[in-house]
């Protein structure tokens, strides 16, 4: 987009010829779109950016960076096309004068987040040094999102609307930008209201102290807020404008063009180029070549992220988008070698997690932390086993706790830095992901209420991770679970899905789900646990088979032996016999995957008959025989 626009050409015709490049803020971009004065042309798209893409425009803007090239077409005395306001905008009876044809996407974003009218999200500023949170790794300012979402007419979460609170995550409403609504001095007011000094202070003195501070605080807040105002009022979004002699068919053309062609430029695009002009060397040849060396690299994480993390955190910078520009591309030349021996010993540590592909990772955000912390380690020797113990507790904690759910590239560095400190001989150095404290391993009831791990839930694929560390032996062939069989492994629920649904409970958790083949899998149907296990030991060589086969993937098989024959309709009748023993199912396979948690996240090598030896009350009572 940009200054690339004037030598576009569509149909021939050199649609840059009359076009004339004008700056405006957005300021005044918003008192256009509230007056009516540019609408969207009837062929536009609807909203399409995620939240995430939102918080990054608002981010380029709070820091009042470049942001790139709107399109419009100037309006003369009638539309030639059918227009609509922005989304969320007023629609006037005033004729517009001008239509919208590219940066509708932004233009939009903006304008919902500074209004904050968009009942399903509402974005911050993040201030740092306003955060009281102890886990607050942050540096820099930065917008953040929260989801919103309605019961009876209330919106939660509650603290978003809560100034106090806000003020206490350090983050205050992008609404307060708007530069047409200043509401910043009563948020403020609200936001510090709890601090005014009460009727318990009888002292003159102390009182008027009290209140100078606050006073001095508040002003300070405001002060604050007002800069970022000021930023985003006079913020320059340039546009290109299309005089109102541009005929609809030329207009239409260029309108196709520039939402076929144009692609913004990613941080990628940006290294690859600058590393050659720097260096002579060629980023996606090189990355061929690593991928040729370490072709299991690919299956846990894009190259580009896995080269970009890594090099950045071997120069000690953030691994996001200002990390990468900070590089010194030579040194990215220089660094190639260590990097490649990071990533394959980083590979090897996740594989002997058991865990063999993206798709059933957790979380890849260790992978390039482990990468650059291995890049100097020795591959042999007890130096070796040491540091291999170390990297496999970072793993597991990472996994298994929210450490990355947020800010995860300034989390990452921060643990990057301390576990390098611990790997270089000081014991005492802060490594926040260990810190028990801030970042606790899961409950039983939150193992519990784990969602389905296909998803994106790093919680839920870490249950899966110790479900399947010991084998997941296949049902049906025995098979054990490895890098050559798991992709044509499938999601499979111990208690039947259909039985679940029918009986109201929700079938769709983490615990109630083990990976198998996809012939066993679609042999199941709606069997009862116990009917469809007896099945299949009828096919086994030894009864005790189909239960080590079940244990190998962490399923409790006396506490399922219980379970059923169900012959009630789908209802409460049937949620009454089968919850009890859901329920226990869930339990106990909670104490297994607790236990193997412990032990890994404490970098020990977990034995299969020690982890189920964890026994509960629902097997303590289990009739030998059964199993």
């Amino acid at each position: 987009m940009g200054s690339g626009f004037d030598q576009r050409r569509t149909q021939g015709v050199a649609v840059g010829a009359g076009s004339e490049a004008q700056n405006r803020t957005v300021k005044d971009w918003l008192t256009s779109i509230d007056w009516g004065q540019l609408r969207l042309p009837s062929f536009q798209r609807g909203v399409a950016w995620d939240a995430k893409r939102v918080a990054s425009m608002l981010n380029t803007i709070i820091h009042d960076l470049p942001l790139g090239v709107a399109l419009v077409l100037n309006v003369g005395d009638e539309e030639q096309f059918v227009s609509r306001p922005l989304v969320s905008a007023p629609d006037t009876n005033e004729l517009p004068r001008e239509h919208l044809l590219d940066g509708q996407q932004r233009l939009t974003a903006l304008y919902r987040a500074l209004r904050d009218n968009d009942p399903s999200i509402t974005y911050f500023v993040h201030f740092p040094e306003l955060d009281e949170d102890p886990r607050n790794d942050d540096e820099d300012e930065s917008v953040a999102w929260y989801r919103r979402w309605q019961i009876r007419e209330v919106a939660y979460p509650l603290w978003v609307d809560s100034p106090a609170e806000c003020l206490r995550r350090g983050l205050v409403p992008v609404r307060l930008l708007d530069p047409a609504n200043d509401e910043s001095a009563t948020w403020v007011e609200a936001a510090t209201a709890h601090l005014e000094p009460g009727e318990e202070i009888t002292d003159i003195a102390e009182y008027k102290a009290l209140s100078a501070e606050l006073s001095t605080s508040r002003e300070n807040l405001k002060k604050l807020i007002n800069a970022k105002r000021e930023i985003v009022s006079y913020f320059n979004l340039p546009f290109l404008r299309l005089p109102a002699t541009t005929s609809k068919e030329i207009a239409l053309s260029v309108f196709v063009n520039m939402n076929t062609n144009a692609k913004p430029l990613s941080a990628y695009d940006i290294v690859v180029a600058e590393l050659e002009a720097a260096t002579g060397e060629r980023l996606k040849e090189m990355e061929a070549k690593l991928n040729a060396e370490i072709p299991r690299l690919a299956r846990y994480l894009a190259l580009d992220n896995a080269v970009l993390q890594t090099q950045a955190l071997l120069q000690g910078k953030a691994p996001n988008q200002r990390g990468y520009f900070d590089m010194d591309y030579t040194v990215f030349v220089e660094n190639w070698s260590r990097m490649t021996q990071g990533l394959r010993r980083a590979v090897e540590t996740i594989e002997s997690l058991r865990i063999y592909d993206g798709e059933r990772l957790p979380t890849a955000i260790p992978i390039p932390v482990i990468a650059a912390l291995l890049a100097d380690e020795p591959a042999t020797g007890d130096r070796r086993g040491q540091v291999d113990q170390i990297m496999r507790r970072y793993a597991w904690r990472a996994f298994f706790t929210g450490r990355y759910e947020s800010t995860a590239a300034s989390r990452a560095a921060a643990d990057h830095k301390g576990l390098a400190q611990r790997l270089s001989g000081d014991e005492n150095a802060v490594v926040p992901v260990f810190n028990e404290d801030l970042f606790p391993l899961p409950t039983d009831s939150e193992l519990r209420t784990a969602k389905w791990p296909k998803g994106q839930g790093s919680l839920a694929r870490a249950i899966l991770a110790a479900t399947n560390y010991f084998g997941a032996r296949d049902f049906a062939d025995d098979t054990a679970l490895s890098a050559e069989n798991v992709a044509r492994r499938e999601y499979h629920h111990v208690f039947p899905n259909k039985l679940l649904d029918e009986a109201d409970l929700d079938p769709m958790k983490a615990l109630n789900c083990v990976l198998i083949t996809w012939k066993t899998n679609r042999s199941i149907g709606r069997l009862d646990p116990i009917t469809y296990l007896k099945k299949r030991a009828e096919n086994a060589l030894d009864p005790r088979e189909i239960t080590e086969r079940l244990e190998s993937h962490l399923v409790p098989y006396a506490t399922l032996a219980q379970a059923g024959p169900y012959v009630q309709a789908a209802g409460p009748e049937l949620r009454q016999v089968v919850q009890p023993d859901y329920d226990a199912y869930l339990d106990q396979r909670a104490v297994y995957v607790r236990e193997f948690m412990i032990a890994v996240c404490a970098g020990r090598l977990p034995h299969l008959r020690d982890i189920l030896d964890s026994l509960t009350l629902h097997e303590e009572h289990v009739d030998g025989s059964t199993s």
